[in-house]
C-alpha cells in the first residue's frame, strides 16, 4: 500500500514535481493570565514578524490585500451583531475568515516570493486559534500592528 504522506510526482510535470504538505498549526496565545489582550502580540511579536516580512519579497499591497479582507470580515461581524450577540454574528462568518487560510495556500503556491512562507503560516496559526469572537478581535488587533511595523519597515528600506 502506498505512503500517502510520501511526496508523489506529478507525470504532467516532468516527474520532478513532488506533493508539498501544507504547514502544520502552531500555538497563538492571545490573552495573559488576567485574560487580556497580551501586549507582546500587539508590540514585540507584531514588530518581530513585521521585520521578518519586510526582509523579503512580499509588497505591502498584498499584505494590505489581506488585511483589508480581515476588516470587511470586522465591518460585516458588526452589521450582523446589530440583530444579534457578536459570538453569534461571528459563528455566520466563521467559514468566511477560515476560508483566509486557502486563499493563503494558494497565493503561496503561485508564489513564495511575492507571498513567503512565514506570511503562510501566520494564516494557517491564527485561522486554527480563532475560535471565538474574542479571539477573533485579538488576531485583528494583532494583525494590524504587524502592518503597521511593516508598513514603517518596508519605507525605511
Amino acid at each position: 500500500m502506498p505512503n500517502p504522506r510520501a511526496p508523489m510526482s506529478n507525470p504532467r510535470a516532468g516527474g520532478n514535481s513532488a506533493i508539498q504538505l501544507p504547514p502544520q498549526p502552531r500555538t497563538v496565545s492571545y490573552y495573559d493570565d488576567k485574560g487580556q489582550i497580551r501586549l507582546d502580540l500587539l508590540d514585540g511579536e507584531a514588530q518581530k514578524l513585521a521585520e521578518d516580512l519586510a526582509r523579503t519579497e512580499l509588497k505591502s499591497t498584498q499584505l494590505r490585500r489581506y488585511y483589508h479582507e480581515v476588516v470587511n470580515l470586522q465591518r460585516r461581524l458588526d452589521q450582523l451583531a446589530a440583530g444579534s450577540s457578536r459570538e453569534q454574528a461571528f459563528e455566520c462568518l466563521r467559514a468566511d475568515f477560515k476560508l483566509l487560510k486557502a486563499k493563503a495556500h494558494y497565493a503561496n503556491r503561485r508564489s513564495k516570493n511575492m507571498f513567503p512562507d512565514r506570511l503562510l503560516q501566520f494564516f494557517v496559526d491564527h485561522t486554527h486559534a480563532v475560535k471565538t469572537v474574542q479571539d477573533f478581535d485579538a488576531f485583528c488587533r494583532h494583525f494590524e500592528a504587524v502592518v503597521g511595523f511593516f508598513q514603517y519597515m518596508k519605507r525605511e528600506d
